[in-house]
């Protein structure tokens, strides 16, 4: 996330019916230099509102302060679909064929990826998705949101259509930046109705049990809730209820603070109302009530979605077509944040094995501070943490560059990719082997972590002929440099022959 969502005022609070959760308008502008005619769908993603014209055929980034456009991509399209989505790296895709308002079906379906960090350099797409499924052709104005990477050339992603004559929902696989078309495939759905519309979305999120699901929103019918069969050819599906719902297009599954939520649009209808909400419940957990003095939105969209900062903090992006961008923060109370006592290291140095026979590496105690001393770890190694939560684990990772995430970098190491990087502002990745000490410390900075994780270089080599008379009080460093008293920077010091931290 930018800085500016971190470092934004918080100006305006709003209706909580639970105690456990806060909700916090951060940015807000009505200064959106769109329509509704021609931008119908965006999201928010890493700081910026991303919306496709589909008139102009650009794909735009907006600065969610004042509106102003940061970055353009071209699609090189005219009068294309509107239907724009992302994956879960971030690589963007649009439908850009010039074929709106008709059928989704075409001899081939032309769609635009723009890759990560290459948003000059767009790959074109052709396709025809239902060579095999011509019954399932209809009309389909919004993508869902994708699983995976569509640019992996292995795992790839997985993109969920469904059009308004679906009978089931068609699967389109993407592998290294190109439709898989042998791998194409139209899941029915047992145990719900799908009750196809053209505007019908099928977002994927992971449960707090850890377990797979989608989400299917029709913005006039009940939502579904879907699993895959035990032959994962066909999806079993649950209907479930939410609170003032509206028949209004823009919802989004956000598993977070324990808890199995839906983001979604309240009445009145076509507005900007919105609210969170497990499903099933009687009351919503936070209400954000309708703001007057805006238009509505005739093509009947309120988008809405949502990015994890960190275990107990996320940002919601809300785009209301042809009226305003919002940001919001959403924090589970402090009394809900983690504690850490017990803690382990795993990462590519043990195939990321979570078991003590699987080689995982156990931080102990040393004088107060959770340390994992002298581990080995060759040049790219991956790793986080994991602590225990109950019988399962919970990964904690670090943090981009603006510290919005878990864990706070300190010590020798650095985060510019000299010495230690991060992957996705996720997994920490050492550039350099070697032989280092971790820390895991309270977090003293005014900064979105709760810890900071310390990491030093160890190199024992270089200290041994520091004297080990325990009458000695003379002070060195890890590398052997003599100090001429106590050391008053934090680290770690050899004294008498033995290792002290210094806090």
């Amino acid at each position: 996330m930018k800085k500016l969502l971190l470092l934004a005022a918080c100006f305006a609070a709003f209706t909580m019916s639970a105690q456990e959760f806060t909700l916090t308008e951060m940015t807000s502008t009505a200064n959106v230099p769109t329509d509704r005619a021609n931008n119908r769908q965006g999201f928010g993603y890493d700081g910026n509102f991303v919306v496709l014209d589909k008139v102009l055929g650009q794909l735009n980034f907006y600065n969610p302060e004042d509106g102003s456009l940061v970055a353009t991509g071209e699609t090189g399209a005219t009068a294309s679909w509107p239907a724009v989505t992302i994956d879960d790296v971030g690589n963007i895709i649009a439908r850009v064929d010039n074929s709106w308002p008709g059928n989704f079906m075409a001899d081939t379906v032309v769609m635009k990826i723009f890759p990560v960090g290459a948003l000059d350099n767009p790959i074109d797409v052709e396709c025809n998705i239902f060579a095999d499924f011509e019954a399932e052709n209809g009309r389909c104005d919004f993508f869902s949101f994708v699983e995976g990477n569509v640019m992996d050339e292995e795992e790839g992603g997985v993109l969920w259509i469904v059009t308004a004559k679906s009978t089931g929902i068609l699967k389109v696989p993407f592998l290294g930046g190109e439709v898989d078309h042998d791998h194409i495939a139209l899941f029915p759905i047992e145990g719900a109705t799908l009750s196809p519309t053209s505007s019908t979305v099928v977002n994927p999120y992971v449960a707090a049990d850890g377990t797979k699901h989608y989400m299917l929103w029709t913005r006039n019918a009940q939502p579904v809730d879907l699993v895959m069969n035990e032959t994962e050819d066909g999806f079993i599906g649950t209907t479930f209820t939410l609170p003032n719902k509206g028949a209004t297009n823009g919802c989004f599954p956000l598993t977070f603070g324990g808890k199995d939520l839906v983001i979604y649009t309240t009445l009145p209808n076509y507005g900007n109302a919105w609210a969170i909400a497990e499903k099933n419940a009687e009351e919503p957990i936070a209400v954000v009530a309708e703001e007057p003095g805006f238009v509505t939105n005739g093509f009947q969209s309120n988008w809405l979605n949502a990015e994890l900062l960190n275990h107990n903090t996320a940002i919601i992006y809300q785009y209301f077509p042809g009226n305003f961008f919002k940001t919001y923060k959403f924090v589970v109370a402090a009394e809900q944040e983690l504690v850490i006592n017990e803690a382990y290291l795993v990462g590519t140095f043990n195939g990321w094995n979570q078991t003590e026979e699987g080689g995982r590496i156990a931080f102990e105690d040393v004088d107060g501070v959770l340390t994992a001393s002298d581990v080995e770890l060759e040049a790219g190694a991956e790793f986080k943490v994991i602590v225990p939560n109950g019988d399962d684990w919970t990964w904690l990772g670090g943090i981009d560059e603006n510290q919005a995430g878990f864990f706070l970098v300190t010590g020798e190491m650095t985060t510019n990719g000299d010495d230690l990087s991060l992957v996705d502002g996720s997994n920490f990745r050492m550039e350099e082997g070697g032989t280092y000490n971790l820390e895991i410390l309270e977090n003293q900075l005014d900064k979105a972590s709760s810890y900071a994780l310390r990491v030093t270089k160890s190199q024992p080599e270089a200290i041994e002929t520091v004297a080990t008379d325990k009458q000695d009080n003379t002070w060195y460093n890890l590398q052997g440099v003599k100090f001429n008293g106590m050391p008053s920077v934090p680290g770690i010091y050899i004294n008498g022959g033995k290792k002290v931290i210094i806090r």
